[in-house]
């Protein structure tokens, strides 16, 4: 390279650096307006969404002023930033009853509480002559006497433990346990949950149900349970009104009525 043009590389370099910086201003004004928004509306957020009703539904047995008090949410409290999950527990604790309860913001000023309440499936007997009164997800509702577990299946053959109210129910057979909700879903699936008197189920392979007071129901396990329930509603739909006996189930592949 001759000295000419070593000069003229000399005097270029500079001028492409002089470039950049000038570049530089231009490069942060998006950064700044980024944050002057932001800042916007986080003080548009906390001066003007604030809460001013808290508004239960759904019915239960818990009143809607109960759940409102509960959720604690105040008003004047900022709606974008009242703690759900923690509204939800204290709703939540102490009872029971309820199945699902979800907290939901109404702009600009409201909260809604969303609750469902759960219904008993079963009875399953505790000392003294109570029983625990259960659900079909399993969730243990309350300690009744045993006129409180009129007209629900009771369940014999398992053993709980640690019982507790709003707590799921803890059985020390899990596989009695598996079969015992899928009774209870099938059964209210298929519509004959309160037709079912009793459930026994000592012996997993040989698990019985009462059907009303007419019909003892040898269901054997729960292996093809839908298909065993649709043979048990067709063979008591062909029965007279006055008969009594035994409904063998214990094949999926047909049912079985022995009189008595």
């Amino acid at each position: 390279m001759n000295k000419q043009n070593r000069k003229d590389a000399s005097m270029a370099k500079p001028r492409k650096r002089r470039r950049r910086r000038r570049r530089g201003p231009g490069l942060a004004m998006p950064v700044v307006c980024l944050t002057l928004a932001c800042a916007a509306v986080l003080t548009a957020t906390t001066i003007f969404f604030k809460v001013k009703n808290v508004e239960a539904l759904g019915d239960t047995r818990y009143s809607k002023s109960e759940i409102v008090q509960a959720a604690g949410i105040e008003t004047g409290e900022n709606l974008i930033f009242i703690n759900k999950v923690a509204a939800i527990n204290r709703i939540f604790d102490g009872r029971p009853y309820l199945d699902e309860v979800s907290v939901r913001r109404r702009l600009p000023d409201t909260v809604e509480i969303y609750v469902t309440e759960c219904a008993p499936a079963a009875a399953l007997p505790a000392a003294e002559g109570q029983y625990w009164l259960v659900d079909k997800k399993g969730k243990l509702l309350e300690l009744v006497p045993a006129e409180g577990a009129g007209g629900l299946c009771v369940v014999a053959g398992l053993e709980l433990q640690q019982p507790e109210a709003g707590h799921y129910a803890d059985f020390l057979d899990k596989e009695k346990e598996k079969a015992l909700f899928t009774i209870l879903n099938t059964a209210e699936n298929s519509g004959i949950l309160k037709e079912i008197i009793n459930i026994d189920i000592n012996q997993i392979f040989e698990i019985r149900l009462q059907y009303t007071e007419r019909f003892e129901v040898e269901l054997g396990t729960v292996e093809d349970l839908t298909k065993k329930i649709g043979f048990l509603k067709s063979v008591v739909e062909r029965l007279g009104e006055m008969d009594v006996g035994v409904v063998d189930l214990t094949d999926p592949q047909t049912a079985r009525f022995r009189p008595e």
